[in-house]
């Protein structure tokens, strides 16, 4: 069917099975009769997962999904594939095998306001099947000196003592029970009894507060590379009892920091073959062992070494490649990661990702995904729900959810493959809309489908305003504060409401505004679903460039002086760093007229989000006869110019809008009092476009 997105949920393995997608390849047939046994035991296998949830149809969709509460490092796998994943908010989640439920380990809560403390779990490793240990930043009694470690797989746990008190950044630990660990002692320490009992090792080096990030061994169990969080790399091959240091992608200058404050650590080096492989400040370099020279590998995202030094690679297009000891693709996958990864390991030489949503093991042969569910708490109230026909409905990321009256509670209705950000009553009908706000769906629960919908040419075509008001507002931990203007329809105009205004809030705004100029500024919004922004828009001169150009000649001097101040989040105009490429600010202004509509239009899509404790917003709203109402807010930390992309909401029906022409008007209308000063410039419109341009170009890098 046309524009159909979805049409059912939870069927076969869609709830908490595993989803197998064979990879294409071609096979001998005397390789194919050899390899039949395993290939039946294989679909046997498969056909199990595909039945356990019919035998339990009618529970599994009462099945809540699993939301593991803080930040993963790494995932601990068991030679027997169980996964089982450590967090720093202290929580322990683990399942037996990929495609059953999760649950909650010996550690944490499944609440989602749980938060343990002193306990900073940086990963969870297995020495072997039922030899467990979990480190990071574990205090009690004010000692930081212990791991906890478990000998009968988990059943229960004891403290085992490693030495000086530490924060354990860094370990690796082999299949032959030999482990390495540091952390801000700057000491290393070293297991070879399955990390039963531990040994100190002097620190590497003579730099101060050395603190290593990645520790990585060679088969051998001397050779092993140490990178630390701020750009120094050292190398052993005895075991750390003498130390070698290495040049770093940044010290061979393979990259340029855009700003002194950015950390240039090495966040994971790994060794195989002849090969070393690093991760510095997100960029991923190789390079021979016996040869430092680093070589940038832009379309590599992370990676990770197999028992047999195989290399996977997360590619940045979420696709996985493998390659061999000597560096050379022997496989490529045609699916890819739904999301980005939050954790990657190995395991059986296959690679398995966990993601928010789900997990994934990956080889030349088999690409499978399980999403994570529990069977321990039920599904909880969703924030975004409405009734419907007499029913209610809920929405979760991409799961539509539904009240069970009798039961007296959730259950998964269906999915979809978008996530949702909103759903309202819209002409007798539940539109949905994703991220963007933008592209809209109808959702039946009757047919049970999701289908592309398209609003109508006009909103608001028919619609009267009788009010108009103007707010800003400020919400934090220890304030509050909103100041109003408002306007009430008398004749043809719309004058001030002397009752509801705030004494000096919009003072010098013009006290009465014209009836048509408000169906205009209706219009406007109503059209800017159909409409890009453009040069033409902004009006801007060949003087302006100018003045703009002197600007950042001026903010390039400033900054080469003072540096960038990372806490200035008052100013609106932000640079990467000191090293940032001023000149291609200015090329950009010289070649305005160059760009494309849509790179014209897509810097003014740029919203920087909210990330403060205090929100402040900016609303407009539009209240119709009919008492229906619409509301037009920006709540942007750094608002863009003119405060774009605005959301707009209809009576619950939200579309996003980065229309020039309506803040435009606002800022007629308030003779230039609604909007920071900054914000209406158009020295900050063309910075903007500049800006974007910049950051999209370092994004390609």
């Amino acid at each position: 069917m046309a524009g159909k997105v979805v049409n059912s949920s939870f069927e076969l393995l869609g709830k908490f099975g595993a989803s197998r997608q064979q990879s294409a390849s071609k096979t001998a047939t005397s390789h194919i009769r050899k390899t039949l046994p395993t290939i039946m035991k294989k679909i046997l296998h498969i056909l199990t997962i595909i039945l356990i949830p019919f035998t339990v149809l009618g529970q599994e969709e009462y099945l809540s999904r699993l939301s593991i509460l803080g930040g993963v490092s790494e995932l601990g796998i068991s030679p027997s594939e169980e996964i089982w994943v450590a967090t720093k908010a202290g929580n322990v989640y683990y399942t037996k095998q990929i495609g059953e439920l999760w649950h909650i380990g010996p550690f944490g809560s499944l609440d989602p306001y749980n938060f343990s403390s002193g306990k900073t779990f940086e990963r969870l490793n297995f020495f072997s099947e039922d030899t467990m240990m979990i480190s990071g930043f574990i205090q009690e009694g004010g000692k930081q000196d212990f791991v906890f470690w478990s000998g009968n797989h988990g059943k229960t746990w004891e403290k085992v003592i490693f030495g000086k008190s530490s924060w354990i950044d860094a370990a690796y630990i082999n299949d032959n029970g030999k482990a390495w660990m540091s952390g801000n002692s700057q000491l290393i320490y070293y297991s070879e009894n399955y990390g039963e009992t531990w040994k100190s090792f002097d620190k590497a080096g003579n730099e101060n507060s050395l603190r290593f990030s990645t520790i990585h061994f060679a088969k051998d169990e001397k050779t092993g590379l140490f990178g630390s969080f701020w750009n120094v790399l050292y190398k052993t091959t005895d075991n750390c009892q003498s130390w070698e240091k290495l040049p770093t992608p940044l010290s061979q200058g393979k990259y340029q920091r855009l700003s002194k404050e950015d950390r240039p650590d090495i966040r994971k080096i790994r060794v195989f073959g002849n090969y070393y492989i690093i991760n510095q400040q997100g960029r991923v370099f190789i390079t021979k062992s016996n040869s430092i020279d680093w070589l940038y590998l832009p379309n590599v995202a992370d990676f990770e070494i197999t028992e047999n030094e195989n290399l996977y690679t997360i590619n940045q297009d979420l696709s996985i490649s493998l390659y061999n000891s000597d560096f050379y693709k022997t496989w490529q996958s045609e699916k890819t990661v739904e999301n980005n990864p939050r954790a990657i390991g190995v395991r059986n030489n296959n690679l398995f990702v966990l993601t928010f949503e789900s997990i994934y093991k990956i080889n030349s042969i088999d690409f499978t995904v399980s999403q994570l569910f529990t069977n321990e708490i039920p599904i909880q109230e969703p924030y975004l729900k409405l009734q419907f026909e007499g029913e209610e409905y809920g929405f979760e990321n991409k799961d539509i959810l539904h009240f069970d009256k009798k039961k007296k509670a959730w259950y998964h209705f269906m999915n979809v493959d978008f996530s949702i950000a909103n759903a309202s009553l819209f002409d007798s009908k539940i539109v949905l809309a994703d991220r963007s706000l933008n592209n809209q769906y109808n959702f039946d629960p009757k047919e049970k489908s999701v289908n592309k919908y398209s609003l109508p040419e006009s909103l608001f075509s028919n619609l009267l305003v009788k009010e108009l008001h103007f707010e800003n507002g400020s919400q934090g931990c220890f304030h509050s504060n909103n100041s109003l203007r408002s306007y009430i329809k008398k004749g043809d105009k719309f004058v001030v409401d002397k009752k509801t205004k705030s004494s000096k809030y919009l003072s010098r705004a013009i006290s009465e505004i014209n009836a048509d100029k408000i169906e205009q500024i209706i219009e406007i919004i109503d059209k800017s679903r159909f409409e890009k922004v453009s040069l033409i828009d902004l009006k801007i001169t060949d003087s302006e460039i100018k003045e703009f150009k002197k600007f950042i000649d001026k903010e390039e001097q400033r900054i080469k002086k003072s540096g960038i101040d990372r806490f200035d989040f008052d100013n609106l105009y932000s640079f990467p760093g000191e090293n940032t490429d001023f000149n291609f600010y200015k090329s950009i202004a010289d070649s305005l007229f160059t760009l494309s509509e849509e790179e014209i239009n897509n810097a003014f899509w740029q919203a920087y989000g909210n990330w403060s404790t205090t929100t402040d917003w900016r609303r407009i709203i539009f209240v119709f006869q009919n008492g229906k109402k619409l509301i037009i807010e920006n709540s942007d930390d750094k608002p863009n110019y003119l405060y774009t992309p605005w959301i707009v909401d209809f009576e619950g029906l939200k579309f996003r809008t980065n229309s020039i022409l309506f803040g435009q008007q606002i800022d007629e209308i308030t003779n230039g009092h609604f909007f920071k000063e900054i914000a209406r410039d158009k020295n900050y419109a063309i910075f903007k476009i500049a800006e974007y341009m910049y950051r999209k170009k370092l994004n390609e890098k």
